[in-house]
């Protein structure tokens, strides 16, 4: 049994490069509890293995992998999800999309048909699903692996009755009409510089051609053979896409575009047909 106290986190911080607070959330994953608690520790007692993984964790912290992925769980809208190498990690600028649809969306008994396009975590969807009891939600991923992930997060969240799984590049393997899509699909320009973070994510899920405009191109040439009428389609973007997005939609109305924090065009939600 090992005793961690203050002055020997301070030591690994240093000599890792990870600050204090960072230890205290990868050792709150290693021992099941929160880093509030062990922040009120005076001594946090880890047995050899436990150590040994926890070094494990500086290591990886230190070579720039983010947290979600080393304990494989991300928080989105106040709900943890397993992640892995294989999904997006959740980013906080993704939840603009859960904002916009409980504003086109007021009431939580609305009975809704959902596609969450390019799920990944299946974290947009699966968030619809805890807030709208009456909703039911097709989760799309071309990597069957992404889609093992979304599967245990619907099976923790206790949704998988109202889930369903379908393996599809895009509509591919789509049938039927929703009341709503939701995506946030790769829209990075292939040569962009990622932040190191991004690096642990899969290419998949980040890049889409030249612009990053071809996941968009593939989803407004058939999203609304797919919409019921009047549905909506809301849609993460990248910080200059805006303008190119609205020439790729035709058929399908523009009714919101919605600024992330730091004033960056982020999300936009369209509807079917005219309004």
């Amino acid at each position: 049994m090992i005793g961690l106290e203050d002055a020997h986190l301070l030591s690994l911080s240093q000599e890792h490069g990870v600050s204090v607070r960072e230890e205290l959330i990868l050792l709150a994953g290693i021992k099941k509890s929160t880093y509030s608690m062990l922040a009120l520790e005076k001594t946090i007692h880890l047995h050899d293995s436990e150590f040994e993984r926890f070094k494990g964790f500086l290591k990886r912290r230190s070579n720039g992998e983010p947290i979600a992925k080393i304990l494989q769980k991300k928080e989105f809208y106040g709900i943890e999800f397993i992640t892995n190498e294989n999904t997006l990690d959740p980013r906080p600028e993704t939840e603009l999309i859960i904002d916009l649809f409980r504003k086109h969306y007021v009431f939580s008994d609305t009975q809704l048909a959902v596609l969450d396009l390019g799920c990944g975590t299946g974290c947009i969807g699966l968030t619809i699903l805890s807030l709208y009891k009456n909703a039911i939600c097709d989760f799309v991923d071309i990597s069957s692996n992404a889609m093992a992930v979304a599967e245990k997060n619907s099976t923790n969240l206790g949704v998988c009755d109202r889930s369903r799984f379908i393996v599809s590049d895009w509509f591919t393997n789509v049938s039927g009409r929703y009341d709503a899509i939701v995506s946030n699909p790769p829209y990075v320009a292939v040569g962009f510089e990622l932040t190191d973070g991004a690096l642990f994510d899969p290419e998949i899920a980040l890049f889409a051609g030249d612009g990053g405009m071809n996941s968009f191109d593939v989803i407004f040439k058939s999203a609304t053979s797919f919409m019921k009428t009047g549905a909506k389609l809301f849609m993460e973007i990248g910080f200059d896409q805006k303008d190119k997005v609205l020439a790729l939609a035709s058929g399908i109305t523009l009714l919101e575009v919605v600024d992330d924090l730091a004033g960056i065009h982020r999300a936009m939600v369209f509807a079917s047909g005219s309004v």
